[in-house]
């Protein structure tokens, strides 16, 4: 048995919706037999009382761990927590979480059940006394507390946006929107935190501190969390509850991180943000996805579902039994409630979905309007905000600019995985023009797997008509070389049709090929996650024009 870690994780995880200590053990096989069992029970037997029927396997082992997790709780005179024994899907990694409300304290008594389960002498006396020490010592040491701020500690309202893609610019257009309502917003993204407009945190804070950094702010009437897997997971939910939680969609994106394997679990982590949402709030969940739909089940908020198909049978039996849900139906923004239908706004007249082409866009404001309809805002007012967010491309730098150049189209979006690729060149596809040729730049960052990758260059060479691989060394992210993930890029263009691929050193090279012989039709791609502002001021300073009304970046 080895221990992989032990993480304090702030407030609701994956593991108990509250504060919770995570012990990670490795087994093997030889751990979980009738005899290792048994023999661990003897070393423990002053914490777990014997058994002679104590079961083998990993359940059995967990059943004396958790055991003498409550006897080590009771011995330094305090109630035992929640507690569980999770399998984790990292093969023969198993973890027991137990609830925390000193930090110092649980921390050292994971330790103590680690030292006991991998075979370490433990003075149990001078333990107990240890343990006691830490508690008296603590008062009221506010670092030794959960960061997790109550429900009792705040004072306005908390709307919490996770999922894979689209989740940064639903965030700003749920602020867009209600800051257009004279609201006072703050809100945290993948670049930075915000505070009424003003970035007062730049980096990506996705996680607890940027949700800190936002609650703490004076004056503000509502805040606006984008909530991603890697602070659920490495720190848990920043707040004990949210007022409306959104889950835009799950695919696989990070697998392979933090013990996260599969899609399914990836859903999950996502989940602990829909399953933290009070009671007498909202849920916003994308029909169209079938893991997000797969959320819905225990779920006690109200729901409002949205869909881009309006015979989506799980919005239809909602709505027509008097539920929430909001509808792409013939090209219109539609809220239905019971067999009532209002159209809200035209997507077409939206800058952000170029046109109603960009049907991911579409997705994003489905989620945002519900979100704001949710809270209360009219539908005049939510239109207004539709009407006019991304009129300038300050609204939402990074995310999918278009540009006119010269009479051929350049798109720069931050698309950084598969169905984010999808996305952009199914869009770049409705501009390109019958002798135009469509170039994809792709690349992403290192923290994804080698089928990813792959995955990656095979759509590249599917559906473009040249490739081009931009390397990254800004952002390797665990490879050990930029070389390596090349390579994965072109065995993926390989076995996409080997359509015509060649390699640029970073982005701003891989742009420059693709602009020397850009002809009047043709379309360029690029997933673009490095060097945005300075990609879209070298677009146009070569007189590159947003399309459909947007000004330009700056």
């Amino acid at each position: 048995m080895r221990l992989i870690e032990i993480r304090d994780l702030d407030g609701p995880n994956i593991f108990l919706l509250e504060p919770a200590i995570k012990l990670e053990l490795a087994l093997d096989e030889h751990d979980v037999t009738p005899d290792a069992v048994a023999a661990l029970a003897s070393r423990m037997e002053p914490l777990a009382p014997s058994d002679d029927e104590r079961a083998a396997g990993a359940g059995g082992l967990g059943d004396l761990l958790l055991a003498a997790c409550a006897d080590l709780h009771e011995r330094a005179g305090v109630t035992f927590p929640e507690m569980r024994w999770v399998e984790m899907e990292t093969p023969g990694h198993w973890s027991l979480a137990f609830g925390w409300e000193r930090r110092r304290f649980a921390r050292e008594l994971a330790r103590l059940l680690a030292a006991a389960a991998t075979g370490e002498d433990v003075a149990l006396s001078a333990a107990v006394g240890h343990l006691r020490e830490l508690l008296e010592l603590a008062g009221d040491d506010r670092e030794d507390r959960p960061g997790m701020i109550r429900d009792e500690e705040r004072t306005i309202p908390v709307i919490a946006v996770t999922g894979t893609n689209g989740k940064t610019t639903t965030t700003r257009l749920i602020a867009h929107i209600l800051r257009g309502t004279g609201r006072k917003v703050g809100w945290t993204s993948t670049v930075g935190v915000f505070i009424e407009g003003e970035n007062v945190l730049a980096g990506d804070y996705t996680g607890p501190a940027g949700a800190w950094r936002v609650l703490q702010e004076p004056g503000l009437d509502i805040a606006v969390l984008e909530t991603a897997r890697g602070g659920i997971l490495l720190r848990g939910m920043a707040c004990q509850s949210n007022d409306i939680s959104v889950m835009t969609n799950v695919t696989g994106d990070h697998l392979g991180l933090h013990g996260i394997e599969s899609v399914e679990g990836l859903a999950d982590v996502k989940g602990v943000v829909l399953r933290t949402t009070r009671p007498d709030g909202w849920t916003v969940l994308n029909a169209d996805d079938a893991l997000v739909r797969g959320q819905a089940a225990g779920l006690h908020t109200a729901i409002i579902w949205v869909t881009q198909d309006a015979e989506n049978p799980t919005v239809a039996a909602h709505h027509h039994a008097g539920g929430r849900a909001l509808l792409a139906e013939e090209g219109w923004l539609v809220e239905a409630v019971g067999d009532e239908a209002h159209r809200i706004a035209r997507f077409e007249e939206m800058p952000i979905t170029y046109g109603g082409l960009a049907r991911h866009m579409i997705e994003n404001v489905l989620c945002a309007a519900a979100v704001a309809l949710a809270l209360g805002v009219s539908h005049e007012e939510v239109a207004a905000g539709l009407h006019d967010f991304g009129v300038d491309a300050a609204d939402n730098p990074g995310r999918l600019h278009v540009y006119d150049l010269n009479g051929a189209t350049v798109i720069l979006d931050y698309a950084h995985n598969e169905v984010g690729l999808t996305f952009l060149l199914r869009l770049a596809r409705a501009y390109l023009k019958e002798e135009g040729r469509l170039t994809a730049i792709i690349g992403t960052a290192g923290d994804r797997t080698d089928e990813a990758l792959r995955e990656i260059g095979r759509i590249g060479a599917e559906q473009s008509d040249r490739v081009i691989v931009k390397e990254t060394r800004r952002y390797l992210r665990g490879r050990d070389n930029v070389d390596e993930m090349t390579a994965l890029y072109l065995e993926g263009v390989a076995a996409g049709g080997d359509t015509p691929s060649t390699v640029a050193a970073d982005e701003p090279a891989a742009l420059e090929l693709a602009l020397r012989d850009l002809a009047p039709g043709d379309v360029v791609a690029m997933m673009c996650i490095e060097s945005g502002p300075e990609s879209r001021a070298r677009v146009e300073a070569l007189g590159g024009q947003p399309k459909d009304g947007q000004s330009k970046a700056g």
